[in-house]
């Protein structure tokens, strides 16, 4: 554990505190760095002086994680009182905070003058202060561009990609609020594990949990497994999908028959076309068992007909477009698991 480890640590501890609660982890620090000198002076007691900050990181952490999660729930308000959950998050100075009062000022949840401004400085703030040291990152955000003049679905990235290095989740009313870009925003980016990060809402229930769903997934999994395992660290990126796939189908189902907004999204739905397509006329039974393919193609108009019920039910979809959005679920599901046992040409 290196000294640069707990100042980043205790910069991320005391940017996600509110001013008030600052002082008692600097003097904290401050005690630290007291024993520090003494316990470290001497080459031979290299051990007692690791297992010291050893020991100063896990505090801070622990009290990082906990600020965190006050910082969540400050978030949660958000529907309810937008310029309540704004003055609290003014009283932070780290990356999350910051970020949150973006979106807030640049959505027009929340008023604030001289709103350009304020939003530059608060972006700039964000990359140039409170950032862990990760180019990729940095690169990536600033490939997003001018956040005050772009559009909502570069400020929902903006957001991700901060809380990406945190351990908040993206909460559910963005996706309610916001729909399509939302799901853009947060779905699969990197392909790799960077996809873990930023967790996201757990929806009150989910469609594929379905028994007719559990069904076709039994069909599929033998296949979608053992691909998952190979395809190494790219998994994350599928399994990032397959999740914000539910999300959407589970809470916005409506947003499933809207157009891709992004570039990106655009050859998703592209590459989503081609699986659906695949899938119909599957010939490759050394993959994928003919008898479990037959199995799941007979298992999937029933999922379809039990998930538009409940679009019609639940979601008070007309049936015409109850029945369309449950076609383009099973379109999600289906091409989502397809893509990791097609080839590639």
């Amino acid at each position: 554990m290196a000294a640069e480890d707990v100042a980043t640590l205790l910069r991320d501890t005391l940017g996600n505190t509110p001013v008030e609660g600052r002082d008692a982890i600097e003097r904290a620090q401050k005690a630290f760095l007291a024993e520090r000198d003494g316990a470290c002076a001497d080459a031979s007691a290299i051990p007692a002086c690791r297992a010291l900050y050893e020991k100063r990181a896990a505090d801070l952490a622990a009290q990082n994680s906990s600020a965190q999660k006050k910082l969540s729930a400050i978030v949660a308000g958000i529907p309810k009182d937008a310029k309540a959950a704004a003055a609290v998050l003014q009283r932070h100075n780290g990356a999350p905070a910051k970020a949150w009062l973006v979106y807030l000022y640049q959505s027009g949840a929340v008023a604030v003058p001289d709103k350009d401004a304020t939003v530059r400085r608060l972006v700039d703030e964000i990359l140039n202060q409170d950032l862990p040291k990760d180019p990729y990152l940095h690169e990536e955000m600033a490939n997003l561009g001018d956040v005050p003049g772009a559009p909502l679905g570069t400020l929902l990235l903006f957001l991700r990609h901060v809380l990406s290095t945190t351990e908040m989740d993206a909460p559910c009313f963005l996706f309610t609020k916001h729909g399509q870009p939302a799901f853009e925003a947060f779905g699969a980016f990197w392909g790799n594990a960077r996809d873990e990060t930023p967790g996201l809402c757990t929806p009150p229930s989910s469609v594929f949990d379905l028994p007719e769903w559990k069904t076709v997934s039994a069909h599929m999994d033998p296949a979608i497994e053992p691909a998952l395992v190979e395809r190494g660290s790219i998994r994350h990126g599928y399994e990032r999908q397959f999740e914000v796939d539910d999300l959407q189908a589970s809470m916005v189902p409506s947003t499933l028959l809207e157009s891709p907004m992004s570039a990106e999204a655009r050859k998703m739905a592209e590459q989503r076309g081609k699986a659906v397509t695949a899938f119909r006329s599957w010939d490759d039974f050394e993959v994928w068992p003919e008898k479990e393919y037959r199995a799941a193609l007979h298992a999937l108009p029933s999922a379809i007909t039990a998930t538009s019920k409940i679009y019609r039910e639940k979601f008070k979809l007309n049936p015409q477009a109850a029945d369309q959005a449950a076609k383009a679920a099973a379109d999600r599901f289906i091409a989502g698991r397809l893509g990791l046992i097609m080839s590639d040409d």
